[in-house]
């Protein structure tokens, strides 16, 4: 079975099972100096966790011993990140990137000219710096206990910083998963603004009904793909599909199939057979409509001919998804852009939100 695939299963499990929470003190973190892991992120590219501790922090020594002692949180990070620890008052000279940083021993807590600069001068202890793989940083401030740090690590991991902001994410993972943050009333906290709306249900459809239920009412479909692995599709299918004006609108509108693109079993679609490609392998019928690109979550639309108008991969907010399905619904795709059509989408909401108000 590939390593990958075994690092995200322990992941999701531990999402899922919050009380599963195995520790092997102090970590299991394979830690890297920063020139090391940035080297490293060359030839293979992925995201960077540098954790910034001192060495009279007791939440950063608690952090070490808890959080990234986690087997589910250890193992993910060794899968997807190259994870560095910097002493942010350290004396030692560090030549990162080709220049020099030295700690001046200013002060009664002198701290090291790269902390200051990475830490943007908010020296608070511990911090985890993230650089994602186009070489952008966040900092993320504060002790982080295995549920607090779980959405940060999914975001980079999986490269969602260009399909969602980071902090709609998080709480969108929160809801995702709420059972792992009731217990300290963390998700109670969050602004009802900020609540993503869950309670939608689509009605999935088995491939094997499409043309039967397509002869009563001729309807576009809706091919949605994910993997057990994909924690972002987890997100993605609840707060975005899980919201009640989207899955309304795509229970009229559509018939919307969900497949996992890692399934075992054979899979009818059309009146076609498609075979398993084996456990953890990409599947035939993934194959033929993903046209080899393979990042999850996916969508390919159908319309009611069962022709293929379009193949969206990545992560769709809620905001993406309503417009979207309208566009090819109502056929606009036939005259306008997408970019166009969603200039006059955007007006007539803003027109029926006025005619609310009056």
């Amino acid at each position: 079975m590939n390593t990958k695939y075994i690092f995200l299963i322990i992941f999701s499990f531990l999402l899922n099972y919050s009380n599963a929470q195995e520790i092997i003190p102090p970590s299991d973190i394979k830690w890297y100096s920063l020139n090391e892991a940035f080297e490293l992120a060359k030839d293979e590219p992925r995201p960077i966790i540098i954790d910034v501790y001192t060495d009279w922090c007791s939440w950063c020594n608690y952090m070490m011993k808890t959080t990234y002692a986690n087997k589910g949180i250890s193992d993910y990070i060794n899968s997807h990140f190259y994870a560095a620890k910097l002493n942010a008052e350290t004396t030692d000279t560090i030549i990162f990137k080709g220049n020099k940083y030295f700690n001046r021993m200013i002060g009664q807590r002198p701290t090291h000219d790269l902390a200051s600069i990475l830490l943007e001068g908010k020296l608070t202890y511990p911090s985890v710096i993230f650089f994602d793989i186009n070489g952008n940083k966040t900092v993320v401030s504060g002790y982080k206990e295995p549920k607090d740090i779980e959405p940060y690590l999914v975001y980079f991991a999986e490269n969602l910083s260009e399909a969602i902001d980071l902090d709609d994410f998080v709480v969108n993972f929160m809801f995702s998963f709420p059972d792992a943050f009731k217990k300290d009333h963390s998700i109670f906290k969050i602004d009802n603004s900020l609540k993503p709306d869950t309670l939608g249900e689509i009605d999935w459809v088995s491939p094997e009904k499409i043309m039967h239920l397509n002869k009563k009412r001729p309807k576009p479909v809706l091919m949605y793909f994910y993997t057990d692995a994909c924690i972002s599709c987890k997100v993605m299918e609840r707060t975005s599909f899980g919201n009640r004006e989207i899955a309304q609108k795509l229970n009229e509108n559509y018939l919307s199939v969900k497949i996992n693109a890692n399934d075992s079993s054979q899979i009818t679609f059309l009146g076609k057979v498609y075979p398993s490609s084996g456990a953890h392998h990409i599947h035939q019928i993934s194959q033929q409509f993903l046209n080899q690109n393979f990042q999850m979550p996916a969508v390919v639309i159908f319309d009611e001919n069962y022709t293929v108008i379009a193949r969206i991969n990545g992560y769709l907010k809620k905001e993406q998804i309503l417009p979207l399905t309208e566009y090819f619904y109502n056929k606009s795709f036939k005259k306008l852009s997408f970019q166009e059509y969603l200039k006059t989408y955007v007006t007539v909401k803003q027109q029926n939100v006025e005619k609310s108000i009056n």
